[in-house]
């Protein structure tokens, strides 16, 4: 699922004088102010715009109540930013569960932020704009609601007391509510064209739509709608998509980057003993949440259809191979488990986001680089099933 900023920063208290409260706006700026409460924090705050990943201003505290106030240009009003907190995990948006080092919010002029900072994925975050799009949500868009529900509770139980039959069960669960939350859009976009908050929605779901999906809906949206600082994210994450896509080396039909790893017992594996089979390729880590989400449904998919011809390989982009072994033993995945130590085999797919996964053919060309059902329909396909 899961994808850096190096910023110096200068120690110092931030303060915000009366003077600057009173000083004129300009009518194509507005002035913002985040209040925030973070127990135990640690360290300084670097507020970004989410959608240039711009630092915007850094803010150091010693106590848990402050505030970061500002000016920013008009069209940054109901934008999405983040709030950095100090971390191992330079990456803002990529980072373990259990880990969070950053808090995403839409900007208005006054936002009101509450949490921990040994949990950060779970601050009550308050605006106007925001009270906008949860009440937009729950009064058009149940399959979101519902999906955000579970996957709330997801992150709260890390899956570890369940059993295999219950992480399949979890898993299907997981992916039918995905698949209603495409289907509501793809229906309801028409339908609310002229609302903000559906082009925030569709912003905040571009990555499960796809761009083709996600540049056909937000076509939909009116003219006034475009405008607004939520379409420029849907433009934004769109153009992240598109420079994520395989470069030409890894289009389908073209052969699959050779590659050599070690498993846990350090003998060597490469792309080569798989010659003449269909094979899936899993990239993952031990930190995705994404990732062991859908392990279950790959255990399935090798269970289905290893009879039938396939063969599977998980490649572990792990920086500590401790974190790997553990994951995989507790995982219990009954196919070749590699460790991408240097980053090697990564780079060579250009993978840039995890879970990433591929199907290979038996002369070793790319035959889908797909994930879940629509994995599986491609197994199915090119093993005439």
């Amino acid at each position: 699922m899961k994808k850096l900023l190096a910023i110096t920063i200068l120690l110092g208290l931030f303060t915000a004088s009366c003077v600057e409260k009173k000083q004129q706006v300009k009518k194509d700026t507005f002035k913002y102010s985040i209040s925030l409460d973070i127990a135990n924090l640690r360290g300084p705050v670097i507020l970004l715009d989410r959608t240039t990943n711009e630092p915007i201003k850094t803010v150091y505290s010693r106590t848990p109540e402050f505030e970061i106030e500002g000016e920013l240009p008009l069209e940054k009003m109901h934008a999405s930013f983040v709030l950095h907190f100090p971390s191992k995990y330079s990456n803002p948006y990529m980072y373990p569960v259990a880990e969070a080092c950053a808090i995403d919010f839409y900007m208005d002029k006054e936002t009101v932020i509450k949490g921990h900072y040994d949990s950060l994925l779970f601050s009550h975050i308050q605006n106007r704009h925001m009270k906008a799009i949860e009440a937009f949500k729950l009064e058009n868009l149940p399959a979101i609601v519902d999906f955000e529900v579970f996957n709330k509770a997801s992150f709260r139980d890390s899956g570890e007391r369940r059993n295999e039959k219950e992480q399949i069960a979890f898993a299907n669960e997981g992916n039918a509510l995905l698949d209603a939350v495409r289907n509501e859009l793809i229906h309801k976009t028409a339908e609310f064209a002229n609302k903000e908050e559906m082009a925030v929605v569709l912003a905040s779901w571009g990555g499960q739509l796809g761009f083709t999906s996600l540049d056909s809906l937000s076509a939909l949206m009116n003219n006034e709608i475009k405008k607004t600082a939520a379409y420029k994210r849907i433009l934004a994450v769109s153009d992240y998509m598109k420079k994520q896509q395989a470069p030409q080396s890894l289009k389908l039909g073209e052969m699959a980057p050779a590659f050599e790893l070690k498993d846990k017992d350090g003998d060597s594996h490469s792309l080569s003993d798989f010659k003449g089979k269909y094979l899936v390729i899993d990239f993952w880590a031990s930190w995705c949440g994404p990732c062991k989400k859908e392990m279950p449904f790959m255990k399935e998919l090798y269970k289905k259809y290893h009879a039938k011809g396939l063969e599977m390989l998980a490649i572990s982009t792990d920086q500590n191979p401790n974190a790997w072994k553990k994951a995989m033993n507790k995982l219990n995945m009954p196919y070749l488990q590699l460790h991408d130590k240097n980053g090697k085999a990564s780079d060579s797919y250009f993978v840039r986001g995890i879970p990433y996964v591929l199907l290979i053919g038996p002369k070793g060309d790319i035959l889908a680089i797909e994930r879940g059902a629509e994995l599986e329909e491609a197994i199915k396909l090119n093993l005439k099933l």
